[in-house]
């Protein structure tokens, strides 16, 4: 089993992350230091592979923010800000290269702004961090396994609507392209017509 603790280099400075015992398919770290706060850590489904539970996602807060939104006063912060973030990062396995892949959330406050890039930097590698200690546990296969139990369910509904959305939509533009195809067939009859009369020979008037 890796330490339960781990220490964070970020542009803020160090940020102390002390993992809690696992609860069923998550393990919550909680933030000192530099940060304050927790981050919620779970398994979850390859951004590329559907049916593959192989990644990690670290959420800002003590809650799967793609399940449940935490409280306002519950997200992270700056030990220096009161402002309070929303966001997440998903680190995946990737064939084509040797180190794990990062997919970042937009992060925003917990008022709808953007953060400074100094602080979305140090998030980010707080996030990562949290996702990398996970993804090297012993227990993983264990988070892995309880998180497709979890969203599998709520993936195949997912699927399935999209893509009913996207035959349907394939389905409108193809109506909307046969019924675009007599003007367009007029139209080109037209130009053809223009080009016609530009190309004859013409006569010169007398005087």
């Amino acid at each position: 089993m890796t330490s339960p603790s781990l220490t964070v280099d970020t542009p803020a400075g160090p940020v102390r992350a002390t993992a809690g015992p696992r609860q069923d398919d998550a393990v919550v770290f909680e933030l000192g230091g530099a940060m304050r706060g927790s981050v919620h850590v779970t398994g979850t489904h390859h951004p590329h592979r559907w049916d593959q539970f192989t990644a990690v996602r670290a959420c800002l807060g003590p809650v799967n923010a793609y399940q449940t939104t935490a409280p306002d006063d519950a997200l992270p912060r700056l030990t220096r800000s009161r402002t309070r973030y929303h966001g997440s990062l998903t680190l995946y396995p990737d064939d084509y290269a040797d180190r794990p892949q990062v997919s970042v959330y937009p992060m925003t406050s917990a008022d709808g702004h953007e953060p400074p890039e100094k602080t979305e930097a140090t998030i980010t590698a707080v996030l990562r961090a949290c996702a990398a200690h996970v993804a090297q546990r012993d227990d993983l296969p264990v988070v892995l396994d309880l998180s497709r139990q979890r969203d599998t369910a709520t993936l195949l509904r997912f699927l399935t609507w999209s893509a009913a959305h996207h035959r349907a939509e394939a389905a409108r533009l193809e109506r909307e392209a046969c019924a675009a195809h007599p003007a367009r067939r007029a139209a080109v009859a037209a130009w053809w017509t223009v080009a016609a009369g530009f190309s004859l020979p013409r006569t010169r008037s007398c005087c």
